[in-house]
C-alpha cells in the first residue's frame, strides 16, 4: 500500500466532509465543531494508517458510511415548527374560468417582526388576467435580487407569487446552509400588500417593476403552472438551493415547463441581471433601450408614498412624475 497517497485521500475526503459539516450546520452555532471533528478524525486516522492499515481504513471508511447514510436519510418534510409566516404552503383549484387559492398569505405588516397574520382563501377569475408584472428587489448590492412574478387582474389586485425558504423556527438563514438540505422550499402567494410592501415599506429594499410581455395564452399557462407548483410542494416538499433551485432558478423553471424558452445561462445564477436578460430575450419590450425601461422601473418612493392613492398596487404602476 501507498501510505503517503492513501494518507493524502483520507485528508482530502476529511476536509471535504469538514466543508460539507459547516455548510450544514451553519445555520446553527456548532457548524465549527462539526468541521474540526471532521478533520481532527480524519488526520488521526492518517496518521494511525502506517501502523494499524486495516483498522485505520475500516474506522475512517465506517464513518464515512455512516455520515452517507445519515446524509440520505434527510428528507424534506411538509410538518416542522414552522417560522409564522412561512406557517402555510398555499394550493390552488381551477374550476372552469375559476382559480380557488387556500391559504393566501395577507399579512399586514408594521415592522419585520410586528404583523397581523392573516391566512385566507380567494378566488379569482381567469378571463379578468391581463398582465403579469416582474418585481425585482435587491438590498445588498445590484447583482444578487429576489423575485416575485405578479399576475395582474382587471377586477380585483394582483396575485404575487415569492418562491422562498421555508424556515423553522430554530433556524436563521445562511447562504452557506441553503447550498446543501438545510431549507425546505415554499412558494408563497399573496397580494401584493403583503409580498412586495414588506420588502419597499418595511425592509427598505430596492424593489422594480417590469412588465413582461406576454399572451394570454402564456398568462394562463404560466399562472396554471404555478398553481401546479404548489400543489406538487404541499404533496411532495422539496429542498432549497441557493445555486440550483432558488427564487430565480424556480422561476425560469416554471416559465420553461409553461411553454416559455428560457436558456440557462449566467444571468440567472446572478439574479440582479435577470431583467436586463429577459429584455434581451423579448420577455421585457425591447423596443426601448433597457436603461430608459430600468430608470422609470424603482416603486421604492410611490410605493411609501402612504398619503398617495390608497391602493397599494394602483399606487406603484402610476408612471413617476417626470
Amino acid at each position: 500500500m501507498s501510505y503517503p497517497w492513501s494518507q493524502f485521500a483520507i485528508s482530502l475526503l476529511g476536509v471535504l466532509h469538514a466543508a460539507a459539516a459547516f455548510l450544514y450546520f451553519s445555520k446553527a452555532r456548532y457548524a465549527a465543531l462539526w468541521a474540526a471533528c471532521w478533520i481532527v478524525f480524519a488526520t488521526g486516522c492518517a496518521w494511525w494508517l502506517p501502523a494499524e492499515p486495516v483498522i485505520a481504513l475500516a474506522v475512517f471508511g465506517s464513518a464515512i458510511v455512516v455520515w452517507m447514510l445519515w446524509w440520505g436519510s434527510i428528507r424534506a418534510l411538509p410538518r416542522r415548527e414552522w417560522v409564522e409566516d412561512n406557517a402555510y404552503q398555499a394550493t390552488g383549484r381551477l374550476t372552469g374560468e375559476r382559480l380557488h387559492i387556500h391559504h393566501l398569505r395577507n399579512f399586514e405588516w408594521r415592522t419585520r417582526h410586528e404583523y397581523t397574520a392573516r391566512w385566507e382563501e380567494a378566488v379569482y377569475d381567469l378571463s379578468a388576467l391581463e398582465a403579469i408584472d416582474l418585481f425585482v428587489s435587491t438590498w445588498a448590492g445590484p447583482h444578487i435580487a429576489h423575485l416575485i412574478v405578479s399576475f395582474v387582474f382587471r377586477d380585483r389586485a394582483p396575485l404575487a407569487f415569492s418562491i422562498e425558504t421555508r424556515r423553522e423556527t430554530t433556524e436563521k438563514w445562511s447562504s452557506l446552509a441553503g447550498l446543501m438540505k438545510s431549507y425546505e422550499l415554499i412558494i408563497i402567494a399573496a397580494p401584493e400588500t403583503d409580498l412586495v410592501r414588506v420588502r419597499t415599506n418595511i425592509r427598505r429594499e430596492t424593489v422594480r417593476r417590469y412588465r413582461l410581455l406576454s399572451t394570454p395564452m402564456m398568462r394562463r399557462a404560466l399562472l396554471t403552472q404555478y398553481i401546479k407548483e404548489m400543489n406538487r410542494l404541499a404533496a411532495r416538499p422539496r429542498f432549497y438551493n441557493t445555486i440550483f433551485s432558488n427564487c430565480t432558478t424556480e422561476v425560469a423553471r416554471i416559465m420553461r415547463a409553461a411553454g416559455r424558452r428560457i436558456p440557462f445561462t449566467w444571468p440567472i445564477v446572478v439574479s440582479g441581471h435577470v431583467p436586463q436578460y429577459f429584455h434581451q430575450i423579448r420577455l421585457i419590450d425591447n423596443s426601448r433601450a433597457f436603461a430608459e425601461i430600468e430608470a422609470t422601473a424603482d416603486i421604492g418612493e410611490r410605493a411609501r408614498d402612504e398619503a398617495g392613492h390608497a391602493n397599494f398596487s394602483t399606487r406603484i404602476r402610476t408612471p413617476p412624475a417626470r
